[in-house]
């Protein structure tokens, strides 16, 4: 899951209408890859723990060059998450059903150079925006004796309950509520080699009546905001090295459908885009412990901040 980041990429005052509000935080962006597809299929419950630090150092405007409005921008990120998942007595089908609530603890810290003609105020340590909701975890399709094909279906609720300074510009939560559906898959042509998608994303955005530092343009007055829908897709390829041990790549890519909005009126050029790649490997203890570490370099990205950043998962089945 990537961390809370509220960023004005052009001059709110420059515009006919401001940017105030922009996509919803908490979105999981490249936070799970390999082998994504299996789930616990017997009752019982799964604790996920991921760690993510992200070094973003460029603000890239809507041609993804860099913003001249932030100069040498350094924003660091750290983002502590904890996922519950309980798979339930109860089946629909072929697939379990289960629960999921994923609790986010976040750290902003921004800063610029002294000559940045515009700087962004970060707000620290704090609780970032709460998901939960159901799922339905398929059983694995099996040819020859082993799984050829698992997927997973889910229905997320991102709720604004983190952290909120309307005089910051990076907070840790939103603002807003936001559904995301999703559907998570994944396929071994071979008993080694894997092909995952965490997951076929899409996030519709609801009104938000708060904003992270509105503009003080003479005469405008904030009333709400609405971040623009948007799809992404977490991708994953590996390859067994042993039993235990995997080696792959990883990447994640994000398209905003629809620009942002400000008192009901579009505000031009704020659709996102987001592509990044890089290594990434799987190591399963035992049967109940597993670690998947992955790196992510970005290819293209346009209108939010931009940069380098590492995740860990570490899944433990009771």
């Amino acid at each position: 899951m990537a961390a809370a980041l509220a960023l004005a990429t052009a001059p709110a005052w420059a515009q006919a209408v401001p940017q105030t509000v922009q996509l919803t935080s908490g979105l999981n962006t490249g936070g799970t890859s390999l082998l994504d597809g299996f789930g616990r299929t017997d009752p019982g419950l799964s604790i996920i723990q991921y760690a993510r630090y992200s070094q973003l150092d460029a603000i890239k405007d809507s041609d993804g060059d860099d913003s001249p409005l932030f100069r040498d921008p350094r924003i660091r990120s750290s983002l502590l998450l904890t996922q519950f998942a309980y798979a339930t007595p109860y089946t629909l089908g072929q697939g379990r059903l289960g629960l999921t609530v994923l609790l986010p603890l976040v750290n902003l810290d921004a800063g610029f150079a002294g000559s940045s003609p515009v700087r962004l105020r970060d707000n620290g340590f704090g609780l970032g925006d709460i998901t939960f909701g159901p799922y339905l975890q398929m059983m694995p399709v099996m040819r020859g004796g082993r799984p050829v094909f698992t997927q997973r279906f889910e229905l997320d609720a991102i709720a604004p309950v983190g952290k909120f300074d309307r005089d910051r510009d990076l907070n840790q939560s939103s603002g807003a509520w936001s559904v995301v559906p999703n559907w998570a898959f994944t396929v071994l042509p071979t008993p080694q080699w894997e092909i995952s998608a965490r997951r076929l994303n899409y996030v519709y955005n609801f009104r938000a009546d708060k904003a992270s530092n509105p503009p003080p343009v003479p005469g405008f007055v904030f009333r709400n905001g609405k971040a623009g829908d948007a799809a992404w897709l977490n991708f994953a390829t590996s390859y067994a090295l042993s039993p235990s041990f995997r080696l792959g790549l990883s990447g994640y890519y994000l398209r905003q459908l629809r620009d942002n909005q400000t008192n009901g009126q579009r505000v031009a050029d704020t659709k996102q885009t987001q592509f990044y790649l890089g290594p990434g490997g799987s190591w399963q203890f035992d049967r109940r412990n597993i670690l998947n570490a992955t790196f992510y370099a970005p290819i293209e990205v346009k209108n939010t901040a931009s940069g380098h950043n590492v995740n860990f998962q570490y899944i433990h089945v009771f």
